[in-house]
């Protein structure tokens, strides 16, 4: 209750411009996912009248809102649920392409695969037309280092696809050399990612064997000389070796 309540009064503040909506927007946007099927109603009502407005704010959102969902753990069917929705409301052609060209500019800055793959994740939701497609083949080399990745793979495969379907042809041979590089890049980032690992695994072997012989070495210089066994009777002799045999 208290939360519904919460949101409501958060939501007539940024439609009211009270508040800005920057600042909330990404926990607005995980409420799209919500269990409570009224907050779940709220946040949608949100951001559809937000997307009414002439200069369409979740247009200018949209990138922090990846970023942010992206870097938090969001679970992959929510991201994927609630980037669906989102990018969804982006109508005009100039700001689909604009979009594409500011998510392409991340690539550097994912600090994991699973951020290159909502990336990747998004461009494929938006439209494909001429512009975007000479766009992603100009700027491959922001993404290349992703596509060992089955699924960044895969998913530019798809949006080739798309392309494939409306290009003229001197644009559908440009797609075909960019299917290709994306293919050959593919395998190359598997083979060297699968080099990367085995010398992973190496010297993380080569580590526990140096640490485990520094430990040997650390045991036997602590080990104690056997006694010096003065001369006298054979008791006296037994029970000193008994002693170091016991004690150390």
């Amino acid at each position: 209750k208290v939360r519904r309540h919460t949101l409501m009064v958060l939501t007539h503040l940024i439609l009211n411009d009270m508040v800005k909506v920057k600042g909330q927007v990404c926990e607005i946007a995980v409420c799209l996912r919500d269990d409570d099927a009224r907050i779940r109603d709220m946040s949608r009502l949100l951001f559809y009248t937000l997307s009414k407005r002439s200069n369409n704010p979740i247009y200018n959102l949209l990138p922090d809102i990846i970023s942010q969902l992206s870097q938090n753990s969001v679970k992959k069917e929510d991201f994927r649920n609630i980037m669906s929705f989102l990018l969804a409301f982006i109508k005009k052609e100039r700001q689909n392409d604009m979009l594409i060209e500011k998510l392409c500019q991340r690539f550097p800055k994912c600090q994991s695969i699973s951020q290159k793959s909502d990336l990747t994740f998004c461009i494929a939701q938006l439209k494909v037309n001429e512009k975007s497609v000479k766009h992603l083949i100009e700027k491959f080399g922001l993404y290349k280092d992703a596509l060992f990745d089955d699924e960044v793979r895969k998913t530019f495969l798809s949006i080739v696809s798309k392309a494939k379907k409306f290009a003229k042809p001197e644009l559908k041979e440009s797609i075909v050399d960019w299917e290709a590089k994306l293919n050959n890049h593919s395998i190359l980032g598997q083979e060297n990612e699968a080099v990367s690992e085995k010398a992973s695994r190496a010297k993380a072997k080569a580590a526990k064997r140096a640490n485990k012989k520094n430990k040997k070495k650390t045991r036997s210089a602590s080990q104690k000389s056997p006694p010096v066994i003065p001369e006298g009777n054979k008791e006296n002799i037994i029970c000193l070796l008994f002693q170091w045999w016991v004690f150390g």
